[in-house]
């Protein structure tokens, strides 16, 4: 692919039209030349895109990103928070008070977050006699209708103490750094796999999205919505793995496919750096036809945040903190028999505990304030808690069969969350529940730059953790948004 720099060096054609004088140029301005640009902007992989020398090593810097808003309504919410990465959060429920109600919003993130980044290499750095490049990803997500960082620690703070049920609030891996969702720096070394150090996806968070039926759409899939079950093993603020090392690698099996590994461990307990130490694991094998990934996490002391003491004005502006130890096991099935059809499901079990230490000080969190300033374990010892979320799904290419629908996607999931009782010397059957989703999503992309899509999604809740008497039992959301990526 041609760098813009060398698109621009390119010479102008007689089929591009008749030559213009130097005084004409002046005068006005080429229209041929603006369209040639926006062909090439909307055609090409990576339109922001720069290769380069840096001494005698072939380079590349590539800027992106995307922006995504949506006109959304959803049955019963508190009010909007604009600094979620999805405003509305119809798979978290909703609690029966004054505030909430009804609600018909623009939102960020229908169907991808919005976010800006940076990526590239530097290549052909040699040692041993091979080839190596230094590869690097710096991302920061974002709200652009208010043109804030995302800051989930931010909208807990706003819901503690007097405060409390004011706004949408939820924790999340994404607690206003600027470079939150991705900040890593690695060494490619071909065969011999990818080293990487840095602010990483949990292998959870990759797989889930090309194995949810939705692709992870953050305002209607379970998956997107939720880190907690789509990229943590139990814990949303383990979706993204701070001072972590990596290593993956790829294999190709000649005629048959793809097998992948990776396995990561969470340097921990730094306050601020990284809260809670852990490693994940790996394997998978893709082709054509068929595709498995199976991971699993194990986290100590992971941190989870939360709004603190409703209803005392000493909590205001802070923020709780819980310990736990988490294990978790992903596995993901995908089969796609033709062009226009594929099939996605997966199982996810994760398993909440009482942590190593039973409490440790953090004066601070997330830049907020923690109210006493500790943390302490969510569990008491002896005690645990199995989770399971079942899901399973297919999309559809309309173009394949109808040319004139070329363009248009279309998709349905079925996701069964299910929350047993904390179990231990007593059982806590208030902690048991349920939730039933059906997401459906329609997706028509116009370009390679830009599509338009209407989702729609029923949350069902039952069982002991969502009493009848305190909290809606049906919270459904349907909205139509557009995308655009460069």
């Amino acid at each position: 692919m041609l760098s813009n720099a060398a698109h621009a060096a390119q010479p102008t054609t007689a089929a591009e039209g008749p030559q213009k004088s130097a005084g004409d140029n002046q005068s006005r301005p080429n229209p041929t030349v603006s369209n040639n640009a926006l062909n090439n902007f909307i055609n090409a992989d990576a339109p922001f895109s720069y290769d380069f020398s840096l001494g005698d090593h072939p380079s590349n810097i590539q800027f992106y990103g995307i922006i995504d808003i949506a006109r959304t309504s959803i049955n019963h919410s508190l009010p909007e928070n604009y600094e979620l990465p999805n405003n509305f959060y119809p798979y978290s429920g909703a609690k029966r008070t004054a505030r909430t109600t009804s609600r018909t919003e623009w939102v960020n993130g229908g169907l991808q977050a919005s976010r800006l980044g940076i990526k590239g290499e530097v290549g052909k750095l040699q040692l041993w006699q091979r080839d190596f490049k230094l590869m690097y990803q710096f991302e920061a997500g974002f709200n652009p209708l208010d043109m804030k960082l995302h800051d989930a620690a931010q909208t807990l703070a706003d819901n503690s103490g007097t405060n409390a049920n004011s706004s949408v609030s939820a924790d999340s891996s994404l607690n206003g750094e600027f470079f939150a969702r991705q900040a890593w720096v690695g060494i490619d070394g071909g065969s011999l796999g990818r080293v990487s150090y840095g602010t990483q996806y949990n292998p959870f968070f990759e797989i889930t999205n090309p194995y949810d039926p939705n692709s992870k759409a953050d305002t209607f899939s379970p998956l997107g919505e939720s880190g907690t079950i789509g990229g943590g093993g139990g814990i949303s603020e383990n979706s993204r793995m701070k001072n972590s090392l990596k290593y993956g690698n790829t294999y190709n099996v000649e005629g048959v496919g793809k097998i992948n590994y990776a396995g990561m461990y969470q340097f921990g307990n730094t306050a601020g750096t990284s809260e809670g130490y852990g490693y994940t694991g790996q394997l998978g094998f893709e082709n054509s036809l068929f595709g498995v990934q199976f991971a699993f996490n194990r986290f100590d002391n992971a941190v989870k945040a939360g709004s603190a003491a409703a209803g005392n004005p000493a909590a205001n502006d802070t923020i709780s903190a819980a310990l736990y130890n988490t294990e978790a096991t992903l596995l993901a099935l995908k089969w796609t028999p033709n062009k226009e059809i594929k099939f996605t499901g997966g199982w996810e079990w994760y398993r909440l505990k009482p942590s190593s230490d039973r409490t440790i000080k953090y004066n601070t969190l997330f830049d907020q304030t923690v109210f006493g300033g500790v943390a302490t374990s969510a569990l008491q010892p002896g005690f645990k808690q199995d989770n399971n979320v079942y899901y399973i799904g297919a999309s559809y290419d309309f173009s394949q069969r109808i040319p004139a629908l070329a363009g248009l996607t279309a998709s349905v999931g079925y996701y069964d969350t299910r929350f047993d009782a904390i179990d231990g010397p007593t059982i806590s059957t208030n902690s048991e529940g349920k939730i039933d989703t059906w997401t459906m999503i329609a997706d028509y992309r116009f370009n390679k730059r830009l599509d338009t899509y209407v989702a729609y999604t029923n949350n069902h809740f039952s069982g002991d953790k969502y009493p009848r008497a305190s909290t809606y039992h049906d919270v459904n959301s349907v909205g139509a948004g557009m995308r655009f990526k460069f």
